[in-house]
């Protein structure tokens, strides 16, 4: 019964799959389970049986035939996706970044998990060893981290020169301060096969979003406003409440914007969807264009504070490398410094490589 549960939640799966993502494949998957469940219809047989009644419902007719065919058809074109991606996976580079900045307790190798279309190729690491860089006052270090991000392209395109973006694949793991996981991120913002794993701390592994999208909204809302043009704070607050109390104390010359979930209950587990992460930074994105920047037509820098999950920070970076945007800085939080809560971030606006270190406490 158990082997029967297991098969029926995979067929479920491949069936949910293949209607996000269509492919060759997905759609041999949908023709296999569709002429499964048909041929099972097809060939139905139910039997009541009592000591006044003895009733047998059954169904069947020609067209069991088809389905058959369908099934046989399916099972080639599965076969031939498999050889087809198998044939791909020869002819492309899996770039493995890990990015370790901060204390590292004993965090597996993102490989490990890998699902099986990443297993199919075979990985060049580019490691990013910073311990401690989230309590470190040490400038040097913040730097040699930064230039490290920087020439994530440049080596990228150094071991896949001969190949085409298409045929380029990336899987980030990070679990680094804030403003260096949006670096990262928006260091490959021109790169189409970005995968982006989570490190569970509880469970002690890696994980992919890969829930679906419970189409939860956030609000995008503006705080007491001081008529200050130059500069804002935007307050992502997602996975863990966010002080604005604590930002005005460092920033005291910045209007305040802050985004957060509808209920107002900011939680770990909201984020482990790829579309939702999709969905919510484009409305961020959509809330910069369309009320901050109407707003502050003088506006220079946008500072951010984000408390989210690692894959929606690196997405999020990703996402401002619009040229039209002024400069953008990620800043971090450090509750144990002496001085500011907040006392060094990273900026970049449009250039890739233009990132500086914004130091404010050090």
């Amino acid at each position: 019964m158990i082997k029967v549960t297991n098969l029926l939640i995979n067929l479920f799966k491949w069936y949910i799959e293949g209607l996000r993502q269509p492919s060759l494949n997905s759609i041999a998957r949908l023709i296999l389970i569709w002429s499964l469940t048909a041929l099972a219809a097809i060939s139905a047989s139910v039997n009541f049986e009592t000591d006044w009644l003895n009733v047998s419902l059954s169904s069947g007719n020609n067209s069991s035939l088809f389905f058959m065919f369908l099934v046989v058809c399916s099972l080639f074109m599965l076969a031939y996706s498999e050889y087809r991606d198998r044939q791909l996976a020869n002819d492309s580079l899996l770039f493995k970044i890990r990015h370790m900045g901060l204390i590292d307790h004993g965090i597996d190798d993102v490989e490990n998990y890998f699902s099986k279309s990443l297993k199919r190729f075979k990985p060049q690491a580019f490691n990013m060893e910073f311990g401690n860089s989230h309590k470190t006052t040490d400038l040097e270090a913040l730097n040699s981290q930064l230039a490290k991000i920087a020439r994530i392209p440049e080596a990228l395109n150094e071991r896949g020169s001969s190949l085409n973006n298409a045929n380029k694949h990336i899987v980030y793991s990070g679990v680094a301060p804030v403003p260096m996981i949006a670096a990262a991120g928006h260091a490959v913002s021109n790169m189409q096969n970005v995968h982006v794993a989570d490190w569970n701390r509880q469970d002690k592994k890696w994980h992919f979003s890969t829930d679906l999208d419970d189409n939860e909204n956030v609000k995008c809302e503006s705080t007491t406003p001081n008529g200050v043009e130059e500069s804002v704070c935007l307050i992502i607050e997602l996975s863990l409440p966010i002080s604005v109390d604590k930002i005005r104390s460092d920033f005291p010359k910045s209007d305040c914007f802050k985004v957060f979930w509808q209920d107002d209950n900011p939680r770990y587990d909201k984020l482990c969807s790829v579309d939702k992460q999709n969905r919510i930074v484009g409305e961020i994105i959509h809330f910069i264009n369309s009320e901050i920047l109407p707003q502050k037509t003088g506006l220079k820098e946008i500072k951010l504070f984000v408390a989210a999950q690692a894959s929606f920070i690196f997405r999020l970076g990703s996402a401002l490398n619009q040229g039209h945007l002024p400069k953008i800085t990620f800043y971090h939080y450090n509750p144990d410094h002496k001085d500011l809560n907040h006392p060094w971030g990273v900026s970049f606006n449009g250039g890739v490589k233009g990132y500086k270190l914004a130091h404010t406490g050090i």
